[in-house]
């Protein structure tokens, strides 16, 4: 018979803590295991160790260690690279979190599986409005192709749009097309700057293509 204990939970809610110390400053550098992210990974790995230490016999212990190493497999089919970022992270750690809630049901820890749903929850969604007042904080870097017509001055008028929006140049280089002019930025600033950005870019007439 597994006994739920308050020790149990005050793992899980350390564990919350933790998590979310850890991903708040990844959030804050733009790393693509954010906030949420972080904090759902410490909380499965938690709910995992606790339901671990409940097992009493060997066999049935393995079985649960090829639950968790499945489980990570099919996370790993929904992390996507798309748009220059790594997408899906969230969705995979929900799955993560989701495998360990199952086994702590599993396993007759009614109470810390419930108790701990709430608290993913909360992560999900109290999380996301903190993830976008970090987003605000904290800088991101973003690559832009810009196709324009190979006029003189383009490319300084476009280095002084970038300082009038705070924009650091991070690398750049430049090519010709069919005759135009591409040139590929890499630019770090705030995600409100970075909107800035792109509104006077696509203002832009003379800009005939953008890519970001």
């Amino acid at each position: 018979m597994f006994v739920f204990t308050p020790e149990d939970l005050i793992k899980v809610l350390i564990a919350v803590i933790i998590g979310g110390i850890i991903g708040f400053e990844r959030e804050i550098h733009s790393k693509a295991a954010g906030l949420r992210t972080i904090t759902l990974i410490t909380i499965g790995a938690t709910m995992f160790t606790i339901i671990s230490e409940k097992f009493g016999d060997p066999a049935t212990s393995r079985i649960a260690a090829n639950i968790i190493t499945g489980i990570g497999f099919l996370g790993a089919g929904v992390i996507l690279f798309a748009e220059g970022k790594l997408k899906g992270l969230t969705t995979a750690s929900s799955i993560w979190v989701a495998a360990s809630l199952g086994m702590a049901v599993g396993i007759g820890e009614y109470i810390l599986a419930m108790v701990t749903t709430l608290i993913v929850i909360i992560v999900l969604a109290f999380f996301a409005r903190l993830d976008q007042m970090v987003d605000h904080i904290g800088r991101e870097t973003r690559t832009y192709e810009i196709v324009y017509p190979g006029r003189d001055k383009k490319h300084e008028e476009l280095e002084a749009l970038f300082h009038e929006c705070r924009m650091r140049v991070r690398n750049r280089k430049r090519m010709k097309r069919n005759g135009e002019m591409v040139s590929v930025w890499e630019l770090e600033a705030r995600v409100p700057d970075h909107l800035c950005l792109a509104e006077k870019l696509l203002a832009d007439k003379e800009i005939k293509e953008l890519k970001y």
